[in-house]
């Protein structure tokens, strides 16, 4: 995962101060930022970035479309050097070819691509393996702040042209209604990935306020930012990668999505874990001890219970597993410090 600008948290934290009376100010103290200090020109990793809405989501569960009113908010401004890139391209073609290119400086937690489709073509947009608690939340913010930024773009073209459909990668929920309302066009759930179905004559378009030299201008202005950003020194691989982890229970994305998510290949994320003295299943292996140790602590759950919460499907795996993490069983554990707390012990 690389350095992001920070401007997509700030207005996330706004809108959630401004509409749902949040305590932002707490959450962001537990990952070391202060609100009266988010400098706009600051960077973020995208792991910080997404633990800080894990609990942003988890706090406004109480409105499951929330999430659709704060992607909407992020105005063409906020996307610099990007945005104006693509606005100075010669047609949406264009547009669409750099946006890929140059996602990185989007705000978005998908992989972004397009698809001709007979007389349509897909924009597609494939959200990093997230825990499902987190997957609607993200999903719903990429897919609305990328038909906000559509809009912006068919306002400059002078054209109205709506998606003929949406499609979103969970199951329909009961508020289906709202998003066909607010996207003004059909939605369909239970798709494989998020995307949006535009007329191929779209691709044809051209920008009025094309300019090949402000173009090349721009483009160099994002290609220093990513220059800049991959120099910027930041913790180490497999602490972004714990981090990442730690939100997930029950399924954990295999190493492949975990690179993909994190913009690396396969190869690439296995040397470079190993540059660290590290392989991706020790710091799984971590994790789970971690969590585990936590649930026979803090919960009641049974050791099945935990297996399975743990992304094991059975006990006796998980029971193997622990013995080699700390030398006893989960029952010997949990009893071991259960002692340890009683009164007078």
């Amino acid at each position: 995962m690389t350095l992001r600008s920070i401007l997509a948290l700030t207005f996330t934290v706004e809108q959630l101060r401004q509409h749902y009376q949040l305590d932002t100010e707490a959450i962001l103290a537990r990952h070391g930022l202060q609100q009266a200090h988010l400098d706009a020109n600051a960077t973020i990793s995208q792991a910080d970035e997404l633990a800080i809405l894990a609990e942003f989501a988890d706090r406004i569960q109480h409105d499951p479309l929330a999430a659709i009113t704060i992607g909407s908010t992020f105005g063409l401004s906020s996307y610099g050097a990007f945005a104006m890139m693509l606005m100075s391209c010669s047609s949406v073609y264009e547009a669409f070819a750099l946006g890929i290119k140059y996602q990185q400086l989007s705000y978005l937690f998908s992989e972004l691509d397009y698809q001709l489709d007979g007389d349509t073509v897909l924009l597609k947009l494939k959200p990093y393996p997230l825990p499902d608690h987190l997957q609607r939340f993200i999903v719903d913010r990429d897919v609305a702040g990328t038909w906000h930024f559509l809009n912006i773009m068919q306002t400059m073209l002078g054209r109205n042209l709506k998606p003929l459909a949406i499609r979103m990668p969970y199951l329909q929920p009961a508020e289906a209604a709202a998003y066909r309302e607010k996207f003004q066009c059909p939605v369909e759930f239970g798709c494989d990935e998020a995307a949006f179905v535009l007329p191929l004559e779209v691709l044809r378009l051209p920008f009025p306020g094309a300019n090949a030299t402000a173009l090349e201008l721009y483009r160099g202005q994002c290609e220093e930012i990513i220059k800049q950003r991959s120099q910027v020194r930041t913790e180490a691989l497999s602490e972004r990668l714990k981090q990442y982890l730690t939100m997930f229970s029950q399924r954990f994305p295999a190493i492949k999505d975990c690179a993909a998510t994190f913009g690396l290949s396969e190869r690439q994320f296995r040397r470079l874990l190993s540059d660290e003295g590290l392989s991706f299943q020790q710091i799984l292996d971590n994790v789970r001890a971690e969590k585990a140790c936590h649930l026979l602590r803090h919960s009641s759950h049974s050791v099945e219970k935990i297996a399975l919460l743990l992304g094991y499907s059975e006990a006796a795996g998980f029971i193997h597993a622990f013995k080699k993490w700390q030398n006893i069983t989960p029952a010997q554990y949990r009893k071991q410090t259960a002692e340890k707390t009683e009164p007078g012990a």
